[in-house]
């Protein structure tokens, strides 16, 4: 059996979880037979937060490959291996994410060896790989880097392979194939009946009340992780299922917008997530004593010449990532950077080395914050629930109209795309995913028609 080791280096969560480096090494339990390893354009900004982890920066990244250059090769080169990562669902769950915005179908065997430690070595206080390794005597010379942490794993795994005396690694294997335990009120026929298919799915009490909303690129996988999970607020809904059902979408983008609106419209005991329309976080612009113009985030209150306003926090900065990213504005006066000397791109940043002028960069700054969506009409045509069909979402005027189906063998103009349209409600929530989605490289699947004459 030949297993490959995999680790991958992102642009980290707030910021899509974008793949800037990825290595892998192949080996048969007691050997490397082969490593693999390249940078990865992430097309999107990397914060300088996760440039002082990595030690990877966005100029390093520039020239490299993007995910979809690499793909191939790096498909073939796991090919008929076991996948393993330390922690698994996050080196997994990302890749997968890459590969199907290319709209190829990634699905592997996989392994964690944080949880393989935990079975075949107990007992020790940590098992994350920063501390797990030293303890084993096990080196990584190159840590938070793909390729370090990919040999130190390696070595990691060779370990647990000659101390696995109870086949604890043979039965994992074997546990992936089985289905996960089904609430006890569940009918296994409704379960049996969920699709592999992209939508939005319902969790419902005894008397058809909607507990639980969600969506999903594969409904029927995304169910089972409800069903799998142990948390005491998890354990208590698991009791309260008696049916699940479900709305096919086609793809991710439109389930997104459904599911925005059933919570808002049945306001489901276990959702959390937008249900509240409190938006206290303002991206504003403002001038500062030098005459410069700075973009930050205040709370409400202080809001003045406010650009966007966010429910959160962490969604307001990652406004401010994409403004420096799309317009090359300075970190230093967009509030991502806290430094009163020249920001960390140095001599590369027109404005801190002092190769543009005021004027000219408070222009650039002006051109940034303008909300360009607010004047956006387009149609987001999309894979639909079958071949025979494309999804469409409407947008008018920078609002959110509406999405639809149509046929995918007739020929599209503007009317018979409307025509298609079921209207829905626009609101912060419609706009933050519909922003998003642009803001970011196009998926192949995706296609944008503007309305030049809306």
């Amino acid at each position: 059996m030949v297993y490959t080791i995999v680790d991958i280096e992102t642009t980290g969560g707030s910021h899509g979880n974008r793949i800037t480096e990825i290595a892998a090494a192949k080996t048969d339990g007691i050997r490397i037979l082969d490593t693999y390893e390249s940078l990865v354009n992430p097309e999107v900004f990397i914060p300088k937060s996760i440039t002082l982890l990595t030690g990877i920066t966005n100029p390093m990244v520039a020239d490299a490959p993007t995910f979809e250059e690499i793909a191939e090769e790096f498909l073939s080169f796991l090919e008929d291996t076991i996948f393993i990562a330390h922690n698994v669902s996050f080196d997994y769950g990302i890749i997968k994410n890459h590969f199907e915005d290319l709209g190829i179908s990634f699905n592997k065997k996989k392994l964690c060896t944080v949880r393989l430690s935990r079975g075949i070595i107990p007992g020790y206080a940590s098992y994350s790989l920063g501390k797990l390794c030293p303890a084993l005597g096990i080196k990584n010379h190159q840590r938070h880097r793909a390729m370090g942490d990919t040999i130190a794993t390696v070595e990691l795994f060779h370990y647990l392979l000659t101390q696995d005396k109870e086949n604890f690694i043979h039965y994992s294997l074997n546990q992936l194939n089985k289905e996960a335990l089904l609430p006890p009120n569940l009918d296994k026929k409704e379960f049996e009946n969920l699709p592999n298919t992209a939508g939005v799915y319902y969790l419902l009490g005894e008397k058809m009340d909607i507990l639980y909303v969600g969506k999903a690129k594969d409904i029927k996988k995304r169910i089972v992780t409800h069903f799998s999970e142990k948390s005491r607020k998890k354990s208590e809904l698991l009791r309260k299922i008696y049916h699940v059902s479900f709305t096919e979408t086609g793809n991710e983008l439109i389930a997104l917008l459904l599911e925005s609106h059933e919570i808002k419209k049945h306001y489901p005991y276990y959702n959390k997530a937008q249900k509240y329309k409190s938006h206290d976080y303002h991206v504003c612009y403002y001038e500062g004593q030098d005459g410069i113009l700075r973009v930050d985030i205040f709370l409400k209150k202080f809001a003045k010449n406010s650009i966007q306003s966010f429910s959160s926090m962490t969604m307001a900065k990652d406004h401010l990532y994409k403004l420096v990213e799309k317009n090359k504005l300075c970190p230093k006066y967009t509030g991502l950077e806290r430094t009163k000397n020249t920001c960390y791109m140095g001599k590369s940043c027109p404005i801190c080395s002092l190769q543009e002028s005021t004027e000219n960069y408070n222009q650039r700054v002006i051109t940034a914050t303008v909300n360009r969506d607010n004047r956006l009409s387009a149609f987001i045509i999309g894979p639909g629930r079958n071949f025979d069909e494309k999804g469409i979402i409407f947008i008018e005027n920078g609002d959110y109209k509406g999405f639809g189906f149509i046929n995918s063998k007739v020929a599209y103009n503007a009317q018979n795309l409307i025509d298609a349209v079921v209207p829905y409600t626009n609101n912060n929530d419609t706009k933050r995913i519909l922003n998003g989605f642009l803001d970011h490289p196009l998926q192949k699947m995706y296609q944008v028609v503007e309305l030049k004459n809306s």
